[in-house]
């Protein structure tokens, strides 16, 4: 991995010539402190802290991109054992014959039915003047916790697929997706007892497992009136559905001209999905059913800064329903909810309040949210519990490069009487102008 590094910086720096490099880099430091109930009458203290790194140099055509995360329990059990999680890291050349942009190194992937993190390259063709999009990829999965490090076994794990998004018109799109995942984890060394408690050494060779998968979406948006979302998935491997989902939002009365109802909205959902488990795996020989969700809703603007809403939605598995009622308005600086939830999974009375107001012209804006729940985890259940939860913080932000966010929680429910939690983070955004290459 360090020599494939070294030779993509000479290469990058080889081609990037004379031209100017916009160097840019996010830092932002948190910390996040609690206490676990581990078992009864026993706790455990954590400081969890994290420093994350967003750096991109880019040319005209030429970019160098890396998202990283340094983490340790600074308290806890784990405390001294930091971790460093590479997310992504990967060069990249755009509009190469005004056609291709091309990737290569560590890079999250997001073409339709294929999302994940590779180690390797991914290729984006335009044509018709961007309205024909083809993007393919192949690439090994990353390393055990995102290590700087390709794993050993590359050829028994790794993904591959592509995408093909077009336009047929201003008010549509269309893509058609493709993915597949094998995985084979490393064969390893484990304990086992004899039939006299003895123990003994034997090698465990995990099976390998594979996904397979195609898709098809359609967006469409029609003059701010109506909109809507269609997905399909087909699961290849297993031969059945994998997921339907269809949304939409309507504008009953906005080419009407009548002012007064302008502002609402329709919207309409539902989603049918199985399980996503890996064919061959051990979770694979079970029987599932299809989870079954709608959801219906209106919604009504006064004038820019509120709106009010309500929506009503039920979730199906087999012979079990559940059904939830919300209402609530969202302002510019307030949003409330109330929520009702019945059926065989019990019962659900809640309300939430979120509540920020800038000051010092906005460079300060102070927080508060409230939540309360009355509920019981079953329907045989006699008995209704409560739950509190309260967060006071701040958010402090005297330029566009520099910010300070802290909060401290309170939460009481039936296992904590009382739960403080803190959490600080501070964000600082470089950017500059390099004329070095």
């Amino acid at each position: 991995m360090k020599k494939l590094l070294v030779v993509a910086c000479l290469i990058f720096l080889s081609v990037s010539g004379t031209l100017a490099q916009r160097l840019q880099a996010r830092f932002v430091t948190s910390a996040y402190a609690w206490e676990r109930q581990d078992t009864i009458g026993t706790s455990s203290q954590h400081l969890f802290g994290y420093q994350t790194i967003q750096l991109s140099i880019a040319g005209e055509k030429l970019s160098f991109n890396t998202y990283l995360q340094g983490f340790n329990d600074f308290a806890g059990p784990l405390k001294n054992e930091g971790i460093l999680r590479v997310y992504n890291l990967y060069f990249k050349a755009s509009n190469i014959a005004q056609l291709a942009d091309v990737s290569l190194g560590r890079q999250a992937v997001f073409a339709g039915v294929g999302t994940g993190t590779i180690d390797g390259g991914l290729v984006s063709l335009k044509f018709l003047d961007s309205r024909l999009k083809v993007v393919g990829y192949y690439g090994t999965l990353p390393s055990e916790r995102y290590k700087m490090a390709l794993i050993s076994n590359a050829g028994d794990n790794y993904m591959t697929g592509g995408q093909m998004v077009a336009s047929p018109a201003d008010f549509a799109q269309i893509s058609v997706s493709y993915m597949q995942k094998h995985l084979r984890p490393e064969t390893y060394i484990g304990i086992r007892r004899d039939s006299l408690f003895n123990p003994y050494p034997i090698e465990i060779k995990p099976s390998a497992a594979a996904e397979e998968y195609i898709s098809g979406d359609v967006n469409l948006e029609y003059n701010d009136v109506i909109s809507g979302y269609g997905r399909y998935d087909y699961d290849l491997l297993s031969e059945k559905n994998s997921r339907m989902q269809l949304f939409t939002r309507v504008k009953p009365f906005g080419s009407l001209n009548v002012k007064a109802l302008e502002p609402l909205s329709l919207t309409g959902e539902y989603v049918q999905r199985d399980p996503r488990l890996l064919y061959n795996s051990i979770f694979s020989v079970f029987t599932f059913n299809s989870l079954k969700e709608y959801e219906v809703g209106v919604e009504y603007a006064i004038g820019t800064a509120w709106q009010v809403f309500a929506k009503y939605g039920a979730v199906s598995y087999n012979d079990a329903t559940q059904n939830q009622i919300t209402v609530g308005v969202n302002g510019e600086h307030v949003s409330l909810s109330v929520t009702r939830d019945n059926g065989d999974g019990g019962e659900l009375s809640a309300a939430s309040l979120n509540l920020g107001y800038p000051l010092l012209e906005n460079k300060l804006t102070p927080t508060l949210l409230l939540g309360y729940a009355h509920y019981k985890l079953s329907e045989y259940s006699s008995k209704l519990d409560d739950a509190l939860s309260v967060a006071v913080g701040a958010v402090y932000r005297p330029s566009r490069l520099f910010s300070v966010d802290a909060q401290a929680q309170w939460i009481q429910n039936k296992i904590y009487s009382s739960d403080m939690r803190f959490f600080v983070r501070v964000n600082y955004l470089l950017s500059h102008q390099l004329e070095i290459f």
